[in-house]
């Protein structure tokens, strides 16, 4: 994979050591209707702005309003912060007690959450601590025969002596983690000025890492495959995210919104849930009127919505075509430009904004009628004042990702209980209350 996008793509192929058995109990906290948590998703470059701006951050444990189960009318928030390229957003937490503040990739691909200790000291951000179990009171070790929520996860085979509850889990580049899973409690800023708390939630505190993941602090995994406690169960099954400029550090509009309050509007489409990930099929691609010979049999059900991807991916059948398409339009009027770890995506000298006025909105037609409609920056990314590639490459293996730059300007609402998400074309500013 190119590393310019590959600790994004990584985030969302998992292949996790998994228990056949399902827990046949609920988790002790549940959310009630109107129960909203909402998360502000910022890009990494802003948190020098995040640490100039006390409003952002979670309060200190003193003199704060403590709500151990959630109501209506109340919003629970925390900042939240795309990544120094453009790609990753993440959110802005506090775990345990003391809370610990903690910057995770929001990562639609993935169930378990988890933390690891950074690589260096240097790398933790200034508003930061490091976050340990051994000095939280709110942290539950668990055991490998904890029946509901130990049986969920994962590795049985590195138990060890200790007979601790362990994960371990393999990414698509070939890096990997792996670690201890826990109960421990998660505390989001209200919209009330108080904070609320989420105790034992399943959360794996990192270990062990290897390659391109270690640059990550962790992450908030959004997937609810086989983890009836997980963070998006406990909160309703529902969750909603709006991208609006990826790029720009400064935006402060990104969102994300966890259980009843979730923005679940515009155009939705089926989905359903496969290795672990939510997907949904693409009917047909055109560019402009063009519409592209897709093979169906390779998008049915077979497509990512994921948050964890930087650019999208296509089967090659589609890819080619999308490119030849692109070729045609643009290679008479700009220089190509041969960019290292490209891949297969075609990049040229130019101005993204200035050289691609006019050039024609690239749909993907999902099931149902819903379109997913990608303007220039969806389908194009910038990679120097006067390079851009293409936002879009072949896949490596026999599924489709539809990635964030593809999601820019969109509201995506997932309905776990309908198995449907949807798709709003908005600016995310016009959705603060």
């Amino acid at each position: 994979m190119p590393n310019s996008y590959i600790v994004l793509q990584i985030l969302s192929f998992t292949f996790l050591v998994l228990n056949a058995n399902f827990p046949t109990t609920t988790s002790t906290i549940t959310a009630t209707n109107g129960t909203r948590l909402v998360l502000k998703l910022m890009h990494r470059d802003a948190i020098s702005h995040l640490f100039h701006n006390p409003s952002l951050r979670i309060p200190e444990p003193t003199n704060r309003a403590i709500n151990s189960s959630l109501s209506h009318d109340i919003d629970i928030r925390g900042p939240l912060i795309p990544s120094e390229e453009g790609s990753t957003l993440l959110v802005n937490i506090s775990i345990g007690d003391p809370p610990i503040p903690q910057l995770l990739a929001m990562d639609t691909g993935s169930s378990l959450t988890w933390v690891q200790p950074p690589i260096c000291s240097a790398c933790t951000p200034a508003f930061t601590s490091i976050y340990d179990p051994k000095t939280s009171s709110t942290c539950t070790s668990l055991s490998c025969d904890s029946r509901y929520q130990c049986t969920n996860y994962y590795d049985f085979s590195n138990c060890g002596q200790e007979k601790q509850c362990r994960y371990s889990i393999n990414y698509l580049d070939k890096s990997s983690c792996g670690g201890v899973i826990v109960l421990e409690k998660f505390t989001f800023l209200a919209s009330d000025g108080g904070v609320w708390e989420i105790p034992d939630l399943v959360f794996g505190y990192g270990l062990e890492s290897s390659g391109s993941i270690r640059d990550l602090s962790g992450i908030l995994g959004l997937q609810i495959f086989r983890n009836r406690y997980s963070l998006v169960s406990r909160v309703g099954k529902k969750f909603s995210y709006c991208i609006g400029n990826i790029s720009d550090p400064h935006y402060m509009y990104n969102q994300l919104i966890l259980g009843e309050g979730a923005v679940l509007e515009g155009d939705s489409t089926p989905m359903r849930i496969r290795h672990g990930h939510y997907v949904v099929s693409i009917e047909g691609i055109s560019i402009g009127d063009k519409q592209l010979n897709v093979v169906q049999k390779e998008f049915d059900f077979n497509v990512v919505i994921d948050s964890g991807s930087t650019i999208t991916l296509l089967q090659r059948s589609a890819f080619e075509q999308l490119k030849r398409e692109i070729m045609n339009l643009l290679d008479g009027l700009l220089r190509r430009a041969i960019v290292i770890n490209a891949g297969e995506r075609l990049c040229y000298w130019g101005n993204l904004v200035r050289d691609l006025k006019g050039f024609p909105i690239v749909t993907l037609h999902l099931g149902e009628g819903a379109d997913l409609y990608l303007d220039v920056e969806g389908m194009f990314k910038r990679v120097s004042d006067d390079i851009f590639c293409m936002a879009v490459d072949v896949s490596g293996s026999d599924i489709n990702i539809i990635g964030v730059y593809a999601q820019q300007y969109y509201n995506v609402g997932f309905d776990l209980n309908a198995m449907r998400v949807s798709f709003l074309s908005i600016e995310c500013e016009l959705l603060e209350d």
